[in-house]
């Protein structure tokens, strides 16, 4: 008599790319356990050294992605380079205009224009929730966050579906939903 074989599935492997504390705080705490982000908030974090990162990782792994607040690619004048690595990697990129508080945001309204300005982002949010009034990107705030909001993580996904992110208009988006669904898996 033949032995039967049981097939395993492998767990794929995940890594993303951010280039801010709050970033990693707040994957690490939404995702499940196979999925390593990195780096550990660089230092030096431009957006041509970023992708190199980006680049150098993208065989390691499964899944690689890479999570960029356009506040800061604005701020440097490096919108056409974020366009030109879009080309290539539209799935991999994404992309918070102006910042990942726009994601926290949309847990709340399904709209909204902040002239890619964070603190603008964060006004709003204090107006939502009383607990940003005091909202600062300690460890302590991010954990608060992902419990006071994980209710609301669905209205979120399809506020943030329902708005493009298009670098010709530069309007407020966030393309976490993305992300998520796959984190969430």
């Amino acid at each position: 008599m033949a032995r039967k074989r049981i097939k395993r599935t492998l767990k794929q492997s995940f890594i993303v790319l951010v280039d801010g504390k709050s970033e990693i705080l707040y994957i690490n705490l939404i995702k499940t356990a196979n999925i390593k982000v990195l780096p550990e908030v660089p230092k030096k974090k431009s957006l041509q050294d970023m992708y190199k990162l980006f680049k150098n990782k993208i065989n390691d792994a499964d899944n690689v992605y890479w999570v960029i607040d356009l506040d800061v690619v604005i701020k440097e004048d490096n919108l056409h380079l974020l366009k030109d690595y879009l080309k290539n990697y539209s799935d991999n990129i994404i992309i918070n205009n102006p910042c990942l508080e726009y994601w926290f945001y949309l847990h709340y309204k399904n709209s909204g224009n902040f002239n890619n300005r964070c603190d603008d982002v964060i006004r709003a949010l204090k107006k939502e929730d009383r607990f940003f009034q005091e909202y600062s990107k300690s460890v302590s705030d991010i954990e608060h966050i992902v419990n006071i909001l994980d209710s609301k993580l669905e209205v979120a996904c399809v506020n943030a579906k329902n708005i493009e992110c298009n670098l010709e208009e530069l309007k407020s988006c966030s393309q976490m939903n993305r992300l998520v669904k796959i984190l969430k898996e």
